[in-house]
């Protein structure tokens, strides 16, 4: 198996198990879609295996966090994030009790991070939920609802009542915190699932057509599906093998357009210049913009969370050579053959 790392730095410091779990989950992704026939996805494995002395490309695809698709108001999309914030990155907004924000949280973590922390057990849970979230203290109720014992569940009991308490935890659903991607389209699998259906060649299309015609697969009015699917497949019909990169995900790349502190212009994503008024943290998978510190957008008051993501680029990775260089097993057509160790 792959080594996959920890994907955001440190949520598994010093727990091999969390890491042990989250590599298996995440290697049955890896595994699943590199044997999709005639898909030029491969094994992440395939990269270490070049001939010739090749170095694989990395190529970011980036897009705006803003869910282009949903017919909304700005209010309504902070207000109700399982349904509409739909680009692989989710928000919190703080207020004060007058109704001014005072900050936003963005993440884009997927649960399977907190899956292999439940699957250890609740106290691996809770320390790394502390480790995101300094002074967090969640109940067993929190986490898994009601009428719960983690202690004797087991490991996939406990990760399935993560899951299915997800709303209702305030640690997430934005009561006290926000700890991962719960809308229901932003998963590890359906990011997988639109990588590997568009790296399956489609010669009778345009490559901008792809997104439309890949079985639900990709969604052609959002920021993110487009874009992913359109590099996936310019990259498999160029005869490359590819992959999502480790860690797999999305993480923030950078707010756009004109910031400013106190009335006076800032760059706003550097760190000698923003007074902490925005940091990305967690290896790019969690950003927080102190609206407190009297940040606006240009001369603009920040009124939602939603104003914000028009202006956060996010991306993901994807790492690709051709398929001359690749080891025989991973080449297209040889999906029955490819090693999953």
């Amino acid at each position: 198996m792959f080594a996959y790392s920890d994907p955001t730095g440190d949520l598994f410091k010093g727990n091999k198990a969390a890491l042990s779990e989250y590599r298996i989950l995440v290697h049955q992704l890896y595994v699943q879609f590199s044997r999709v026939p005639d898909s030029a996805f491969t094994l992440l494995e395939a990269f270490d295996e070049l001939s010739g002395r090749t170095k694989p490309v990395v190529t970011l695809v980036s897009w705006l966090a803003f869910p282009k698709s949903v017919s909304a108001s700005h209010q309504e999309i902070d207000g109700n994030r399982f349904r509409f914030q739909d680009e692989y990155v989710e928000w919190r907004v703080e207020k004060r009790n007058d109704g001014k924000i005072t900050g936003v949280t963005f993440t884009t973590e997927f649960f399977e991070h907190y899956e292999a922390l439940a699957r250890v057990g609740l106290q691996a849970l809770v320390k790394g939920i502390r480790r995101l979230i300094p002074g967090a203290n969640p109940t067993i109720r929190d986490l898994f609802g009601p009428n719960f014992n983690p202690s004797t569940a087991t490991p996939e009991a406990r990760a399935g009542r993560l899951r299915t308490n997800a709303q209702d935890n305030p640690w997430n659903n934005g009561e006290k915190g926000i700890l991962f991607l719960t809308q229901p389209a932003n998963t590890m699998g359906a990011l997988f699932n639109l990588v590997g259906a568009c790296a399956l060649p489609r010669l009778d299309l345009q490559p901008a057509d792809v997104c439309a015609n890949v079985a639900g697969a990709c969604v052609p009015d959002r920021n993110s599906d487009p874009v992913v699917c359109q590099s996936a497949q310019n990259l498999a019909r160029s005869k490359n093998g590819l992959s999502l990169k480790d860690p797999v995900g999305v993480r923030m790349i950078k707010l756009e357009g004109i910031w400013k502190i106190n009335g006076q212009q800032v760059d706003i994503n550097n760190l000698n210049q923003n007074q902490g008024a925005w940091v990305i943290s967690h290896n790019g998978r969690r950003a927080v913009l102190d609206v407190s510190k009297g940040v606006t957008i240009g001369d603009d008051v920040i009124t939602t969370g939603t104003q914000v993501s028009t202006r956060l680029l996010v991306g993901a990775e994807a790492i690709s050579a051709p398929e001359d260089v690749l080891p025989t097993w991973a080449r297209t057509g040889q999906e029955s053959s490819r090693r999953i160790v």
